[in-house]
C-alpha cells in the first residue's frame, strides 16, 4: 500500500492534521465558558493554556528527539480528546483551568513533533524539497477543515451545548489513530537518560540561534507567529462577539473566511513568482498591519476583514514560514528546536492575554488590542525583514 516511508508519513500527517482542525468548539467556547465563570477568569484560563504549553515545550520538544516523534504525537492526541471528553463533569474554574493543563500539555507534545516528523521522514529518503508541496496541501486539508468544524460547531450548539465538544473528542481519537500508524524516521537519536534530556534541551535552544541567518529567521518566525496566534486562538473569538454576532452566525462567517482563505492563499502561494524568499517576508508586515491598525475603528460587518486578514497571516506561517526554518535546523534537534520557537511564541501569547484583561475592560474593548498589536507588528517585525533581505542567501533574489 505504501511505496515508502516518506509516501506513508506525509499522508497520515494531511489526515492527522485533518482531525485536529476539526475543532468543532472554535466559534463556541468562549460563550459556553461564559456560562460557568466571568470574563476575566476566561482570559485568565486562556493565558493558563498558553503558559502550559509554554513551560512543558522544550520537555516535550527533548522528549520527541529522544523517545520518539510518533509517541509524542499519539500522546498529544490522546490529552486533547480526554480534555474533550470530561467537559460535562466541569462545573467551577478550577474545573477549567485543569482542562486546559491537559490539552496544554496536548498542544505542547504535538507542537514541532509532527512537523520534524514529516521533515525528518523526507530528508532520509533525499526528499526533503518537497516539504513545501506537502505542507501547502496539508495545508489546503487543514483549512477545509476548519470551515466545516467552525461552519457546524454553532449550529451543533444549538441542538446541545456538549455535542461540538464531544465531536471534537472523537475528531482526536481518530487523529490519535492515525498517528498510531507513523513509522519512526530513522535519524542519530541519543539513548534516553537524564543527563542526555537535559543536553538535548540546552542544544535545541542553541539550534535556534547557531548563526546570524538562523537567529533572524527565529526571531522573524516568532514575531508573526505570536501576533497572529494569539488573534487566531483568542481575539478573533471575542471580536467576533462584540462585533455582535450571534452563535451561528459567527461559525458561519469563520466558515466563510476559511474558504476565502483557501481560495487566495493557495492559489498565490502556488505561484512561485510570487511567493519567493523575499515576497513571502515582505507579504507578512504588509497584510498584519493593514488587518491589526484599523482595529480600534471596527463596527459591525467592517471587522470582518481583520479576522480574515489575521487568519491568513496564520494560515500562510505555518505553509510559508515553516520550511524556511526547517531549512536551517539540523534533524537531531529540529523537534527540540520548533518547540523553543512555540515556547517563545506562548511567552508572548501568555503576557499578551494577561495584559489584555485591564486594557479591554478599560479602553476601548477587544478593539484596541488588535490596533496595539499592530504597532507592535510595526515595530518588531519590519526591523527583521529589513535585516533579513539584507542577507546573502536573500539579497540576490
Amino acid at each position: 500500500m505504501w511505496q515508502s516511508i516518506a509516501k506513508r508519513n506525509s499522508t497520515l500527517f494531511i489526515l492527522a492534521h485533518f482531525c485536529q482542525a476539526l475543532w468543532f468548539i472554535i466559534p463556541i467556547w468562549i460563550v459556553y465558558y461564559r456560562g460557568y465563570v466571568s470574563t476575566s477568569q476566561i482570559a485568565f484560563i486562556a493565558g493558563w493554556a498558553y503558559f502550559v504549553q509554554l513551560v512543558m515545550e522544550l520537555p516535550t520538544g527533548a522528549f520527541a528527539d529522544m523517545v520518539g516523534k510518533r509517541w509524542s504525537v499519539i500522546l498529544s492526541y490522546l490529552l486533547t480528546a480526554i480534555g474533550m471528553f470530561i467537559i460535562p463533569f466541569a462545573h467551577t474554574f478550577i474545573h477549567f483551568l485543569f482542562i486546559e493543563t491537559l490539552v496544554g500539555i496536548g498542544s505542547a507534545l504535538f507542537s514541532g513533533a509532527q512537523e520534524a516528523l514529516l521533515y525528518d521522514s523526507l530528508k532520509q529518503e533525499g526528499k526533503e524539497a518537497e516539504f513545501g508541496k506537502v505542507m501547502t496541501k496539508d495545508g489546503f486539508w487543514y483549512q477545509i477543515g476548519l470551515m466545516t468544524s467552525t461552519g457546524l460547531g454553532g449550529v451543533m450548539y444549538q441542538y446541545g451545548h456538549l455535542i461540538p465538544f464531544m465531536a471534537s473528542a472523537m475528531s482526536a481519537m481518530l487523529g490519535m489513530g492515525f498517528a498510531w500508524l507513523f513509522v519512526e524516521p530513522s535519524i542519530d537519536t541519543e539513548k534516553f537518560s537524564l543527563k542526555n534530556y537535559v543536553k538535548q534541551i540546552r542544544l535545541g535552544v542553541h539550534e535556534i540561534k547557531k548563526n546570524n541567518e538562523t537567529l533572524l529567521l527565529s526571531s522573524y518566525y516568532i514575531a508573526v507567529g505570536s501576533l497572529t496566534w494569539v488573534c487566531q486562538t483568542f481575539f478573533n473569538s471575542y471580536l467576533l462577539i462584540d462585533l455582535g454576532f450571534g452563535d451561528q452566525t459567527r461559525g458561519y462567517i469563520s466558515a466563510g473566511l476559511r474558504l476565502f482563505n483557501i481560495v487566495v492563499l493557495m492559489r498565490l502561494i502556488k505561484n512561485e513568482k510570487i511567493f519567493n524568499h523575499r515576497s513571502t517576508f515582505i507579504f507578512f508586515p504588509i497584510l498584519m498591519l493593514l488587518a491589526m491598525l484599523p482595529g480600534i475603528f471596527l463596527k459591525g460587518v467592517w471587522g470582518i476583514p481583520t479576522v480574515a486578514g489575521v487568519m491568513m497571516a496564520s494560515t500562510a506561517r505555518w505553509i510559508l514560514l515553516a520550511k524556511y526554518t526547517n531549512e536551517v535546523y539540523d534533524s537531531k534537534y529540529r523537534a527540540t528546536a520548533i518547540s523553543t520557537l512555540s515556547m517563545a511564541i506562548g511567552l508572548i501569547a501568555v503576557i499578551t492575554t494577561t495584559a489584555s484583561g485591564p486594557i479591554m475592560a478599560n479602553f476601548g474593548g477587544v478593539r484596541t488590542i488588535f490596533t496595539l498589536l499592530g504597532i507592535i507588528a510595526a515595530i518588531t517585525i519590519i526591523p527583521l525583514v529589513t535585516k533579513i533581505l539584507k542577507l546573502p542567501r536573500y539579497a540576490q533574489e
